[in-house]
């Protein structure tokens, strides 16, 4: 292991060397969730006619000088073509998406009018020229942007997608994982382990992870902890964005995964983080980028989150940062090296408020259920007091 680095040094090494993603064309109504690689424009003036925007009836403010009641030329609900010319002293009776004839300024709604037979009366003072009219082209013109690249397809951007006429969309390919558990002592999850086995828990949690970090999990592959096993799986499914490696990058007799890395892809960027947990994490730059994560897990889970999911969101041009959270009672540890601490969090006011949940120990996992995500304090002091802030992470 190498001289141990902070946590802040190891995040911006980390997001120093981020893959340049591909890009590809997928349907429009299998694209939510996807990063939008061009841009969507309007493809025509939006709205494209002056629309209508209240019921009731359009006429010109002309007529309304000479008259109080103006007589029905006929209805012009929303998808009719434009009338005809409107005669004088008449009105149209319109629903809201209608085109606004184009001889007519003047939109009343059915609150300010009232109807005999074939006639409207209008209330004196309601009818203003122009009101309830949403003039074409008044949100865009053809060519201007409506939704920029990079951006999340949710449903917003599926309907303005529609409203386009865009029925495949250019996004960002997902970045293609290739994950490797480790160790002798891990089975399957289906299997009855014996007395000295664990079921393998580490890449459930991370195949989970990495789907909702927007990956594509590429390869995933159980490792036995044998130097050659590692080098020939590693060398084989190595053409991807990221490489996640999860156990066996201690110092222990068979942690085999620095040296096998070191083979192939030479010295880490560094290899040794002063934080607790997670402190054997190592991490090569490069194509592909590597991590090399512990193998206890809750330092999984915490070194997956405060380091791989932002370099995730990063390779997708997405900002990922923590929120500042406030310290619901007293803490205190031993400050050797910066402490990761599982909260629970709740809302007073503007303030998000955090609840020490502290484990155990590193394979402590079942204990973080009750927790939200986690805090990080420095190691530069030991006691916090109640109200103290600090970064947080909320778990996928």
């Amino acid at each position: 292991m190498n001289p141990l680095i902070t946590p802040r040094a190891a995040e911006e090494i980390t997001l120093s060397t981020i893959p340049e993603l591909a890009e590809e064309d997928v349907p429009a109504e299998q694209a939510r969730g996807r990063i939008l690689a061009l841009p969507l424009v309007a493809d025509r003036p939006l709205p494209p006619y002056d629309r209508v925007m209240m019921d009731g009836i359009c006429c010109k403010k002309s007529d309304l000088e000479e008259h109080t009641t103006l007589a029905i030329a006929g209805d012009h609900p929303a998808g009719a073509p434009t009338p005809q010319q409107t005669p004088r002293g008449h009105c149209w009776e319109v629903m809201t998406g209608a085109c606004l004839p184009p001889d007519c300024d003047t939109v009343i709604p059915y609150e300010q009018i009232s109807r005999q037979d074939h006639h409207f009366t209008i209330e004196a003072g309601s009818a203003v020229a122009g009101r309830f009219i949403h003039r074409r082209a008044s949100d865009y013109e053809t060519g201007e942007i409506l939704v920029p690249p990079n951006t999340i397809i949710d449903s917003r951007v599926a309907a303005v997608a529609a409203t386009v006429g865009a029925t495949t969309l250019r996004v960002l390919q997902r970045p293609r994982v290739s994950l490797f558990t480790t160790g002798d002592e891990v089975v399957d999850r289906s299997s009855t382990p014996a007395d000295h086995e664990i079921r393998q828990s580490n890449a459930a949690a991370l195949h989970a992870a990495l789907s909702a970090a927007g990956a594509e999990l590429a390869h995933y592959q159980h490792l036995p902890d044998d130097p050659g096993a590692t080098l020939t799986a590693v060398e084989k499914h190595r053409h991807c964005d990221l490489l996640i490696l999860c156990g066996g990058i201690s110092k222990g007799k068979y942690d085999f995964v620095r040296p096998v890395m070191e083979k192939i892809f030479g010295p880490p960027s560094f290899h040794g983080v002063a934080q607790r947990p997670g402190k054997p994490l190592a991490f090569w730059g490069g194509t592909p980028s590597i991590f090399a994560l512990p193998g206890n897990p809750m330092s999984v889970q915490i070194t997956f989150h405060r380091y791989v999911l932002p370099f995730l969101k990063a390779a997708q041009r997405q900002r990922y940062s923590s929120q500042i959270v406030s310290l619901s009672s007293n803490f205190a540890f031993e400050p050797s090296f910066a402490y990761s601490l599982p909260v629970k969090t709740s809302q007073e006011g503007a303030c998000t408020i955090a609840e020490p949940l502290p484990l155990a120990n590193s394979g402590d996992f079942a204990s973080a259920i009750e927790s939200d995500g986690f805090i990080e304090l420095p190691a530069e002091k030991g006691s916090f007091p109640k109200g103290t802030l600090a970064p947080y992470w909320s778990w996928l």
